[in-house]
């Protein structure tokens, strides 16, 4: 048969029988290819790549249909141009992006701003970076609790100054300005006004922290928490008062304040409270307690008096602290919280000792979150036009029975201790369980790390020291 030009790429495969074998174009390879010597239809004229790569394709389809078939790479030529090629492909990039947006967000930690502490994403979850001049004063800002506050603010970008007096923690950090040791009981203690220094919110941790000690030396947590906080909120107001009265450009108006509250302040409520919203009533068994509640009363008349009169007004929120434990929580400190003594006890294969029968609970909240729960309760803006109070719970949602605690403890240490029970503590509450709704809610917070994570991470700190 009459075989077609080539010039159409299209060749006939059927032959007579009395037809002699036809001679095999040369490949390719074979073919000496030159535009120059060879004219023909058949040749091959390669201008550029593209060129070569379209009579490469070309050639291996012919040669295809010469053999009676379709070959893979015709099919895939086809394919490859088809509209289910691109559909496929659509489908492919959707799951990745998927599996990207679905995956554990990574552990990898990020550079500070400022300070040395790096931090994880959910870490510093929901905290802005500081705007420009925006300063953080901190009350108790070497404590265990405070110390991570710093790490976080100065993460951020923010301008730190603690003003600290040493008892509960001596955590410093070179890269805030310290007032060390001064104590928030004595007035002149307190940062000088109008004297250079500046903020624009304050965090007030400074207290004594111990429901045992209370029950045991009352008269220091009435001049503690209850007097050195009223010292302080006096000084947020005069502050204000000065600076709306000052010449000076660059005085800030102090515009929150954050202030530590407790858990104790509901003592051991009616189960039929549980778990515990912040509009179930005082019930506090300690000095502690009775200080702590007594303190958010004086933010309550800080707000109420500066609504009264004119020029500028800080908001206040008490936060009430469940059961805080984590990184730096001194455990030779017999107050220590009962995390950190027990880590202690299992370090060194020593009696695990539990007060009372052990089915006590507790909500346990990592550091790190009650940190984040601070700066976001410090940063959260309100729409009033005059300054507000509130309070709000900090906690996890989740309790568990101190006899498991303990049982976990040991298992996180691989300890040989024993758990021995003693008789229980005044003042310790029977049951404890937290509603979170409210901070979630109110202040977008929600804790990031499980008690059984934190206490992962606090038993491997533990083990570094």
């Amino acid at each position: 048969m009459k075989r077609q030009s080539s010039s159409d790429g299209v060749y006939s495969s059927i032959k007579s029988k009395t037809s002699p074998e036809p001679t095999r174009e040369k490949s390719f390879f074979d073919r000496h290819v030159s535009s120059h010597d060879d004219t023909s239809p058949s040749s091959l004229e390669i201008g550029d790549t593209n060129d070569a790569n379209d009579a490469w394709s070309a050639m291996q389809v012919r040669h295809s249909k010469e053999a009676g078939g379709t070959s893979f790479i015709e099919r895939g030529l086809i394919f490859v141009r088809s509209s289910q090629f691109f559909v496929i492909v659509a489908i492919a990039i959707f799951l990745l992006i998927v599996a990207l947006l679905t995956a554990p967000h990574s552990d990898a930690s990020v550079a500070p701003i400022r300070g040395e502490a790096y931090l994880t994403t959910n870490e510093f979850a929901g905290i802005r970076i500081a705007k420009p001049n925006e300063a953080v004063l901190i009350t108790g800002g070497l404590g265990f609790i405070g110390s991570h506050v710093v790490d976080l603010l100065l993460h951020r970008g923010f301008s730190v100054t603690i003003l600290d007096d040493e008892s509960n923690g001596h955590n410093h950090n070179r890269f805030a300005t310290e007032m060390v040791p001064h104590d928030i009981t004595v007035v002149g203690d307190l940062p000088e006004i109008g004297n250079g220094n500046s903020f624009t919110h304050v965090i007030h941790l400074a207290a004594a922290i111990s429901v045992a000690e209370s029950m045991n030396d009352p008269d220091k947590y009435e001049r503690v928490n209850y007097g050195g906080s009223e010292k302080v909120f006096n000084w947020i107001r005069n502050y204000n008062q000065h600076v709306s009265q000052s010449d000076d450009a660059a005085a800030t108006f102090i515009q929150k304040v954050t202030a530590a509250s407790s858990a104790a302040v509901y003592g051991d409520p009616d189960p039929a409270l549980l778990p515990l919203r912040e509009t179930a009533p005082y019930g506090g068994k300690s000095p502690y307690a009775d200080t702590k509640y007594r303190m958010e009363g004086l933010m309550r008349e800080f707000v109420a008096k500066q609504n009264e009169a004119s020029g500028p007004k800080a908001s206040a929120v008490a936060l009430r602290f469940f059961n805080v434990f984590g990184p730096r929580q001194d455990p030779k400190n017999p107050y220590s919280g009962v995390i950190s003594l027990f880590l202690e006890a299992a370090l060194h294969n020593k009696d695990i000792n539990v007060l009372g029968d052990g089915e006590m609970t507790r909500d346990f909240v990592y550091v790190k979150d009650v940190a984040r729960a601070i700066v976001m309760s410090l940063l959260h803006e309100s729409t009033d036009d005059e300054a507000t109070f509130d309070n709000f719970n900090v906690c996890t949602g989740k309790s568990i029975t101190i006899n498991t605690l303990a049982d976990q403890v040991r298992q996180k240490m691989k300890s040989s201790s024993q758990i021995k029970h003693l008789a229980p503590r005044d003042g310790d509450i029977r049951e404890s369980s937290c509603n979170n709704e409210k901070a979630a809610r109110g202040l977008q917070f929600t804790s990031t790390v499980s008690q059984e994570e934190g206490l992962e991470k606090t038993a491997i700190w533990f083990g570094e020291q």
